[in-house]
């Protein structure tokens, strides 16, 4: 799935599409659909998973350019940080200094559940031109949250490399590998997200 995103945002960057602003917010929304229905019903993730990969690449793509444009170079750091992250908490996952107990699946759990209340929060609040206070500025409280929820990310990173263990050791249905790669692949581009947003605020 990661070749067929990367795939995607290598197509959409250099056709040109990528300048486009109606290819991030169609392709973006469109994704978000897709992730909810996989995410219900998990068995047509062998179908709706590489679709899936697609859209995030192109909406990727998009968002990068955009980046780009005010910061060149951010978007090469952020996918070279992203890559970094992602290889040593395999690493540390695959040593077991970190191992994932019920313990850590609920911290890491409520920690992501709040990170999503809060930006549904400013999300709504938006429409009614109310931003929450320093979420999305370059001051010390902005740049410690950007911190935080990318270390959140970063920590749901194990609990992607638990369930593919999980899957291996009960043999688990053969959909429910694509499953696994789409749980994964949604991490690596929230990650990707949060790492381009601190980075925005570090170059101000």
């Amino acid at each position: 799935m990661l070749f067929i995103l990367v795939a995607a945002a290598a197509a959409t960057w250099y056709s040109g599409y990528a300048a486009n602003p109606l290819t991030l917010q169609v392709s973006a929304i469109m994704g978000l659909v897709i992730a909810f229905i996989i995410s219900f019903k998990p068995v047509t993730a062998p179908f709706l998973a590489p679709l899936y990969a697609i859209l995030e690449g192109m909406a990727l793509a998009s968002l990068s350019f955009f980046c780009e444009i005010n910061y060149p170079g951010i978007a090469t750091n952020a996918v070279l940080i992203t890559l970094s992250i992602f290889a040593v908490s395999l690493l540390l996952y695959a040593k077991q200094i970190v191992t994932v107990d019920n313990d850590f699946k609920k911290m890491v759990m409520t920690a992501t559940f709040a990170v999503v209340i809060v930006y549904l929060m400013n999300f709504v609040f938006s429409f009614l031109g109310i931003q929450i206070p320093m979420l999305h500025e370059s001051g010390i409280i902005g740049i410690a949250f950007s911190l935080m929820v990318v270390g959140i990310a970063t920590f749901n990173l194990f609990l992607d490399f638990q369930l593919v263990a999980e899957a291996v050791e009960e043999q688990a249905p053969k959909y429910f590998e694509w499953y696994c790669a789409f749980g994964l692949t949604v991490t690596l581009v929230w990650l990707y997200i949060e790492i381009l947003k601190l980075l925005r605020k570090l170059r101000k």
